[in-house]
């Protein structure tokens, strides 16, 4: 048995760990990858720490899903067109998913209602 590091899945030849915030409507370039990814994982928490919303989703730049608790409800959901989704109470909501993949990147696009901030770890593959 040969010891040493493990192989990425077949087709992934790099990856980048990283985070951003998003409080805003419309496009967030991120950038600093240092590739065009082919995939990103999502790890998203509300940056009010009172308040427990929380999301875990997908992006390839054309499908996306993500699952997500609101707020302090008990009550955890599923998003099959975003890769965010931040829901800190029914008025107080931002969805985001990747729009396209560039060189250096990824650009997420947002909608918002009312105001809310999401603090996001991120980890892209290609």
């Amino acid at each position: 048995m040969k010891v040493g590091y493990p192989h990425l899945p077949p087709g992934i030849a790099k990856q980048k760990i990283g985070n951003f915030q998003g409080a805003g409507a419309g496009a967030q370039a991120i950038t600093g990858v240092g590739f065009v990814p082919k995939i990103v994982q999502f790890f998203a928490k509300d940056n009010n720490l009172a308040n427990d919303a929380h999301s875990h989703g997908f992006d390839n730049g054309s499908t996306r899903h993500c699952v997500f608790k609101r707020g302090s409800a008990a009550v955890v959901d599923m998003d099959t067109t975003r890769s965010i989704v931040l829901y800190r109470s029914d008025l107080n909501i931002i969805r985001g998913y990747i729009s396209s993949m560039d060189a250096d990147g990824f650009t997420i696009t947002w909608d918002l209602t009312g105001a809310v901030v999401v603090d996001v770890i991120y980890l892209a593959m290609r």
